[in-house]
């Protein structure tokens, strides 16, 4: 096995290990691999293995060592002939960044990774891109926003599972802060509250009286919602969302 391979090998282990939810020990085989690349003198791989480690350190919650690693990936990566990179370099960097609570840094990554993919029509890079807008606008309480990235989310998910699946938690999770951004504005307190969807969305609150969700939309957070709703529509583990290639 020569060294290229020996690479390869322990940036696929690390992407294993980051699907387990063991972070610690991907970034460890993934900082080797690019050792081996960082030897060999190839920068397209180096660049590769610090987007892998960004993913990494931004599951772990590192999430100023993950932009350090994926702006260096940026800077490693040349003007053309390696779009796919570029738009995942964005791509990762604009989670950061809403990770951070940075709107418009997030934002204009995300852009930028659309701008890339969509000029090569990356249907799976497209939906990522699409479904992390539609989540950042759905923070910021922009609807409009929203619904429109979720749409071009929805039109790129293909035909595969684990995307369809993140389609429809979109719109549920869009459809639940909808309503529940109207009924506040309406009702000063929790009862109130569950009132007014009652009465003014009475199929759907008879639907969301018989699931976890309701209570979720009325006292928890956005993202603890999301958890019960991913629940609610996946019966077994999914595929990697950022696999290695396309």
């Amino acid at each position: 096995m020569d060294n290229y391979q020996v690479a390869e090998t322990l940036r696929s282990l690390s992407d294993a290990n980051r699907q387990m939810g063991l972070y610690e020990e991907g970034v460890q085989l993934v900082k080797e691999a690019l050792e081996i690349y960082e030897q060999l003198g190839d920068t397209v791989e180096q660049a590769r293995c610090l987007i892998d480690l960004a993913w990494l350190l931004l599951a772990d919650t590192q999430l100023n060592a993950a932009e350090e690693a994926a702006s260096q990936a940026i800077n490693l990566l040349p003007e053309e002939g390696k779009q796919f990179e570029v738009s995942r370099s964005h791509r990762v960097l604009g989670s950061i960044h809403h990770s951070k609570g940075e709107t418009e840094e997030a934002i204009d990554h995300f852009e930028m990774a659309l701008s890339v993919a969509s000029s090569f029509n990356w249907h799976h890079e497209l939906f990522w891109i699409h479904y992390s807008l539609a989540q950042v606008f759905s923070r910021e309480d922009r609807f409009d926003d929203t619904l429109v990235h979720i749409k071009h989310a929805k039109s790129y998910a293909g035909d595969g599972s684990y995307t369809l699946g993140c389609a429809m938690e979109l719109c549920y999770v869009f459809r639940l802060r909808n309503l529940s951004s109207t009924a506040k504005s309406l009702a000063p307190d929790v009862e109130n509250h569950k009132n007014m969807i009652s009465k003014l969305f009475p199929i759907t609150y008879l639907i969301l009286s018989h699931t976890p969700f309701l209570s979720y939309l009325i006292t928890q957070d956005i993202n603890q919602r999301q958890d019960h709703i991913r629940l609610s529509i996946r019966s077994k583990p999914e595929p990697d969302p950022w696999p290695l290639s396309l």
